[in-house]
């Protein structure tokens, strides 16, 4: 037997500790930079207990320990497998000379130990599956969050949405049976696309594109077709709000094909107005037309949320308004309005057919430079002090249109005026 010095998890223990001490770390950082609990580092860092395979990856990732603490753990479990052997099996081991021939004895000796490990290992798949009730909870906050994410500032939308992920992200580093990891990893890939939506709506483009891919990969995984397409709506509205708008179509029309019904009208329509703003009005009108044969009449599900009538007039004057009929974006842009006011419908779909309604006033062939300026004041008003990258964005777009036209007019100065102060409100750095 070796000494407690001597052995591979004293050794551990004191190189753990060499290297926390070199890095500048204590308990209590140690266990923030990997994310573990702090009794886990603990019992790991004074060697009561073998860190598991997670938090010595972890540990050896944040002590710059370039595996050789990997390496050390996997001596420490070799260390354990020949203790917990000379338990199940007492006695000296075979010599060269020895004239019994033991190694059948000890092949079953092993075997018996593996046993046993492997019924441990059982114990902790089986029990280290959450509770029901919290991946029930996990569901509803996910339900709450996608009923709430229309009508809800996004400051309040945060915490929810990152303390979720997070939540999930911890759940899924443990073991797991298949059953309980798919559907923790489909929860996850929701929270990751809700995470990437958010950062789009306030103008963090970059962070909604990490979320985005993080979302596609957990989409991958679960073979899940409503993720999928959730996740196609946010990569071609990044594009289209970046000014990439042929991209911003390819990635809608390539989403469509196996797409799951409940988001063929959307993804339809988010193709048409790329289509449109990309200067391709034939394939814009066909798109637009698909839009029309695609809507969802079932239940809303989770994701986005049902793209209805109200939508689908949104979307015609938003075609149509790109295409230069602004008089027949007019009247559809106006329907959209009554209906989106009448259910509650959410500021960002509101803002955002108040603005067709303003290229509609611009688009046609006697323009009203005031009524354009009104319409895209109104959609900023809508916001209340709930930032929102793509209506601010398209108001000053609207605003740039509007240019010597609208000079000298009250409507047009009082639009720059609230556009700068609604610019101010989104975070720095972010598009808008």
């Amino acid at each position: 037997m070796h000494s407690g010095e001597d052995s591979a998890r004293g050794r551990l223990t004191r190189r753990l500790g060499e290297l926390m001490q070199r890095q500048g770390h204590n308990r209590t950082t140690l266990a923030a930079a990997t994310t573990f609990k702090r009794p886990q580092i603990s019992e790991a860092v004074a060697g009561k207990q073998v860190p598991s395979a997670n938090l010595i990856k972890a540990l050896d990732r944040v002590l710059n320990a370039g595996g050789e603490l990997i390496s050390m753990w996997k001596d420490v479990r070799l260390e354990v497998l020949r203790q917990d052997l000379d338990t199940e099996l007492p006695g000296g081991r075979a010599t060269k000379g020895a004239e019994t021939d033991r190694r059948e004895v000890v092949e079953l000796g092993a075997l018996a130990v593996a046993a046993g490990l492997a019924g441990e290992v059982s114990r902790r798949i089986a029990g280290g599956d959450p509770d029901p009730l919290t991946l029930d909870e996990l569901d509803e906050r996910l339900d709450q969050i996608g009923t709430a994410y229309t009508t809800t500032p996004h400051a309040v939308l945060t915490p929810l949405i990152v303390g979720g992920w997070r939540d999930v992200e911890r759940l899924l580093d443990g073991r797991l049976s298949g059953r309980v990891r798919g559907r923790l990893t489909l929860v996850a890939g929701l929270y990751a696309f809700y995470a990437g939506r958010l950062a789009f709506n306030i103008g963090d483009d970059a962070a909604a594109r990490r979320f985005a891919s993080l979302a596609e990969l957990y989409a991958r995984d679960v073979a899940d077709p409503l993720l999928s397409g959730s996740v196609a709506t946010l990569q071609t509205s990044i594009a289209y709000y970046t000014g990439r708008h042929t991209a911003a179509a390819d990635i809608a029309a390539q989403a469509r094909h196996g797409a799951h019904p409940y988001l063929r009208a959307r993804l339809a329509a988010y193709e048409a107005r790329a289509r449109a703003a990309a200067g391709q009005h034939e394939q814009a009108r066909q798109s637009l037309r698909d839009v029309q044969d695609a809507v969802w009449l079932g239940e809303p599900m989770v994701g986005t949320e049902p793209f209805g009538e109200e939508l689908v007039h949104t979307f015609v004057a938003v075609v149509s308004g790109r295409l230069g009929d602004g008089e027949l974006a007019e009247p559809h842009a106006r329907r959209s309005l009554t209906i989106l006011k009448a259910t509650g419908g959410g500021y960002e779909d509101i803002g955002g057919t108040y603005n067709a309604l303003a290229q509609a006033f611009l688009r046609r062939a006697q323009p009203d430079p005031e009524q354009a300026a009104d319409a895209a004041s109104a959609a900023l008003a809508v916001l209340e002090g709930r930032p929102t990258r793509t209506v601010i964005q398209r108001s000053g777009q609207i605003w740039q249109e509007l240019g010597a036209r609208g000079e000298g007019q009250r409507a047009v100065a009082e639009l720059g005026e609230r556009l700068q102060a609604h610019r101010r409100a989104l975070p720095a750095g972010s598009s808008g």
